[in-house]
């Protein structure tokens, strides 16, 4: 059974490959991402470059704090958090969101983990 580490936005933290570069203590891995997640992502994430260091996380909502520096920055995380929320799919505003709809137009899969998740509870 797969071993899911739901972040707010409704993303598995454990598909992430800095998460399971971390986990596995894979630095070639966390090279490549940084290599890559740099040159893709640098103006989302707010550094242009990403550097092996930056590969840590212990998923969106890790108690210890160890979160990649896109994840801790991410507006997301922030709002959810804010609200302290287990997920964007127990927010009131959850339909109307500009920013979480916005996000799956890139991450249908993050959509659908929430929209599970909604759908379990109307039950």
């Amino acid at each position: 059974m797969e071993t899911i580490h739901l972040a707010y936005c409704g993303l598995n933290c454990a598909e992430c490959p800095v998460f399971i570069a971390t986990i596995t203590n894979d630095t070639e891995l966390k090279q490549r991402t940084a290599d890559e997640w740099g040159k893709n992502y640098s103006e989302y994430i707010g550094k242009k470059e990403l550097t092996v260091e930056d590969m840590n996380c212990h998923g969106c909502q890790s108690v210890d704090g160890i979160r990649f520096v896109g994840c801790e920055n991410c507006p997301i995380r922030k709002c959810s958090s804010g609200k302290n929320l287990t997920t964007c799919a127990d927010c009131t505003e959850y339909t109307i969101c500009a920013m979480l709809n916005g996000f799956f137009t890139t991450a249908s899969q993050a959509k659908e983990n929430l929209e599970r998740i909604r759908a379990q509870k109307r039950r």
